[in-house]
């Protein structure tokens, strides 16, 4: 059974997973057996839906993940975990691959649903288009070692910096954008936590991701900066049992008149594992 959807991006998208990921896919049915790969690993098992809370600023919402699809590549077996997110009347569907090898679990990097939406907010302003928008440092990998133990690391693996590069012409001046984002590696300590889904042995890492956006006009250049401090409790079969995150952001908007606004926000997150089912 597969039944395609596309989706809107509500006013904050509430951090479910360790990644950003896309905003439209299709359901799917979970994969009916993918073999012994995950055992030792922070795969989602097969054959599983896993349902969690998620609750921002008061607001609450829900995400449902499993697996969808195994796919070989160069002898590694390669899994898309896919995830139903729904706040407000809203979905969002987001597929990430992932992998074990050497010791490690691998997620994969994907691009912020935010870079996009700044492009196409940029060019519904008036007067202004842009002009061009690439992208830097992908593909990357997110990685924890597998054991449970004191000491195990999560870090990323691929270029130190993945970022946004935009120009654009507002009210016939050109201007440009610049979104960096890099990664503070962590370290585990194991700890045995308990959830509405049950009771859990996880490694709980504690990492930070750092983020600079840089706006450039015809007479100035405005910087921002914030960071986004992340704990996460992880178990074998499971993936994420819990994550906590609070985020600090400061950086400068362009308006539909062509000025720059300085933007502040500060934002705190839980994630919990409610059910786990067939």
């Amino acid at each position: 059974m597969r039944t395609c959807k596309s989706s809107l991006l509500p006013g904050s998208l509430l951090g479910i997973l360790l990644i950003a990921a896309t905003v439209s896919g299709c359901e799917t049915d979970p994969v009916e057996n993918s073999g012994p790969e995950l055992s030792g690993t922070f795969i989602p098992e097969a054959n599983k839906k896993f349902r969690y809370k998620v609750e921002t600023e008061g607001d609450v919402a829900t995400a449902t993940q499993w697996i969808t699809e195994r796919m070989d590549s160069s002898g590694i077996a390669v899994f898309n975990v896919h995830t139903d997110f729904q706040s407000d009347g809203f979905l969002i569907t987001m597929d990430n691959r992932m992998f074990s090898l050497a010791g490690k679990t691998y997620t994969e990097l994907k691009v912020p649903d935010a870079w996009q939406m700044s492009v196409n907010l940029l060019n519904q302003m008036p007067d202004t288009k842009v002009t061009k928008a690439e992208l830097f440092g992908f593909p990357a990998f997110i990685t924890m070692d597998n054991p449970i133990r004191d000491g195990s690391v999560l870090e990323k693996v691929g270029s130190p910096e993945q970022g946004q590069r935009l120009s654009y012409v507002s009210h016939g001046e050109a201007a440009s954008i610049e979104q960096v984002i890099t990664l503070e590696p962590g370290t585990a300590t194991v700890e045995t936590i308990e959830v509405p889904a049950g009771s859990f042995v996880c490694n709980r890492f504690s990492y930070v991701n750092r983020q600079k956006i840089t706006t450039t006009t015809k007479d100035n250049q405005y910087t921002g900066d914030g960071e986004e401090k992340i704990t996460v409790w992880m178990a074998h079969g499971v993936g994420m049992v819990k994550q906590q995150s609070a985020s600090e952001l400061v950086s400068f908007m362009p308006l539909p008149t062509g000025e720059i606004r300085k933007v502040t926000t500060s934002t705190t997150s839980t994630t919990t594992l409610e059910q786990i089912t067939q």
